[in-house]
């Protein structure tokens, strides 16, 4: 068959899909031109107009229908590569294979619910509304030294405030910078300023020494308003990546709970939240020292230590794009547990978890965009055998 041929067809049977007016014979012939393409990106443009014409059209594509063509495409595949989510019960793991984009996209438009407009252009799950959550944002608020609050998200680009001489301000995207431009010392070391991140929020920083510093949701970070003249100390808490420039004079140390980090010019990233059974410590690139209590590692690149809550220290290499991920815009799982995901889930979206009966068990493996809305993710996350549905902003995973 001729390529637009193919692709006329391919349109065709998509759109009679998502009608539910396929037959048995249109269906199979659906699945078997899915498989053949070797172009995953066209599947997925084909999937996304004929979608996109059925909610122009106001039509109705109910979950069943979805679950149908997503068994038929994975029923129809070899497993060649890692699993999208790993089980440890007698669930089918979802194949992560070179369908992906087809998968992604069943996931990612939302088509686990009977989706249809409403009067008032709000989308309904049959009769029940369903109030969608967007992913986070730029949020954060600074906190000067003498008390003094300033909402970074609302505030205009452009001087902030001054401080002894120091500007601060915000740049055109977002990022806040400190401008020490002829300024002296004028006791600016003891002045420390706070930059926090509520639920949902991320923001990035430039220190006064030009060092950067990445936030992610539910996280802090003090500092003066210029650092001394013989160490750069910073007090963390959440997760922070850091870029930090090269001064042999003047060492950067990060605090967060008990732990210290010495560092010598580099690149890493600090997971140190309250709500988690460990920290983590991951080196980019460069060299630091991290010490807790007695205990003392000094990592190289690829490492990563975490401390337990005894205070242990256990260093080892990982990927370190699964540490990085968010701040590229990526949830990252590799084997991770229900509880650990829906930990970031909550932090993201500014929601409650709530768990009816035992915590399901499983483990997930796979990358998902945080810039979904959450009826997405949860959509994908209920594809994979947990059982979880949103009400007002709270998550409820069922058993």
């Amino acid at each position: 068959m001729a390529m637009s041929e193919s692709h006329t067809r391919l349109a065709f049977l998509f759109k009679r899909y998502y009608e539910g007016l396929a037959t048995a014979a249109e269906t199979t012939e659906l699945m078997s031109l899915i498989n053949a393409s070797r172009d995953d990106n066209h599947i997925s443009q084909l999937m996304k107009e004929a979608w996109d014409g059925l909610q122009n059209n106001e039509t109705v594509f109910s979950a069943s229908e979805s679950e149908n063509l997503l068994s038929a495409i994975t029923a129809s595949q070899t497993p060649q590569d890692e699993s999208f989510v790993k089980t440890n019960r007698n669930v089918r793991p979802l194949t992560w294979l070179r369908y992906a984009a087809v998968l992604v996209l069943l996931m990612g438009l939302g088509i686990f619910w009977k989706y249809k407009k409403s009067g008032n252009g709000e989308k309904t799950a049959s009769s029940t509304q369903i109030k969608d959550i967007p992913a986070g944002g730029n949020k954060a608020m600074l906190t000067l030294s003498d008390g003094s609050t300033i909402l970074l998200d609302s505030a205009g680009n452009g001087l902030l405030a001054r401080q002894g001489g120091a500007e601060i301000r915000k740049t055109k995207s977002g990022q806040l910078v400190y401008n020490l431009n002829g300024v002296s010392q004028n006791n600016l070391e003891t002045r420390i300023n706070t930059i926090k991140t509520p639920k949902g929020g991320t923001y990035q920083i430039v220190l006064p020494d030009g060092s950067k510093a990445w936030l992610n949701a539910a996280s802090s970070i003090s500092f003066p308003a210029m650092f001394a003249n013989n160490e750069r100390h910073v007090k963390i808490s959440g997760e922070i990546y850091f870029e930090v420039e090269k001064d042999k004079a003047r060492p950067f140390k990060v605090q967060f709970a008990d732990a210290e980090i010495e560092v010598f010019g580099t690149s890493f990233n600090v997971k140190a939240y309250h709500d988690e059974s460990s920290s983590q410590t991951t080196l980019i690139e460069g060299s630091i020292a991290l010490k807790n209590g007695k205990e003392s590692r000094r990592l190289v690149p690829g490492q990563q230590t975490d401390i337990s809550q005894n205070g242990r220290l256990l260093t080892e290499i990982v990927d370190v794009n699964e540490a990085t991920a968010w701040k590229d815009g990526l949830f990252f799982f590799k084997d991770a547990d229900v509880e650990t995901v829906m930990r970031q889930v909550a932090r993201w979206y500014d929601v409650e978890i709530s768990y009816e009966g035992q915590v399901p068990l499983r483990q997930l493996t796979g990358k998902v965009s945080r810039n979904v809305n959450i009826s997405e993710l949860l959509g994908m996350l209920n594809y994979t055998g947990i059982n979880c549905r949103l009400e007002g902003r709270k998550i409820i995973v069922a058993k």
